[in-house]
């Protein structure tokens, strides 16, 4: 057999190299799968946490002008911490987040593959 040739008969040296090649690819995409999973994970896990913390941030901020309000003489309602501009403002940032966030996690589980060259 010249070196262009492979042998393909059982137990030849270039199918044990076949079978660990594809052995090798398996456990490759096995591995890039969990690591995918683990880092959307990661990210989301951290999109809440952030979230969260706005949301105590608002909570406590309402609290405050509760308090504000109940108080003698009340509070102006042209010097609160939360009016409707406020609202809308985190209401816009948190559409703006998540669309960024679906992105990244989609762009990162599903990259665009290369163009092979012909």
């Amino acid at each position: 057999m010249n070196e262009d040739t492979v042998d393909l008969r059982a137990g030849s040296p270039d199918v044990e190299k076949v079978g660990r090649i594809e052995a090798a690819k398996a456990l490759s995409i096995t591995s890039d799968i969990w690591l995918r999973g683990f880092m959307v994970a990661v990210v989301s896990s951290i999109f809440i946490w952030l979230n969260w913390q706005i949301i105590d941030l608002v909570r406590d901020a309402m609290q405050s002008d509760l308090a504000q309000m109940a108080a003698k003489p009340p509070l102006p309602a042209t010097e609160r911490l939360i009016t409707s501009n406020v609202i809308m403002s985190l209401i816009g940032a948190t559409v703006v987040q998540t669309g960024v966030g679906f992105i990244a996690i989609t762009s990162y589980l599903f990259p665009k593959r290369m163009a092979q060259e012909a």
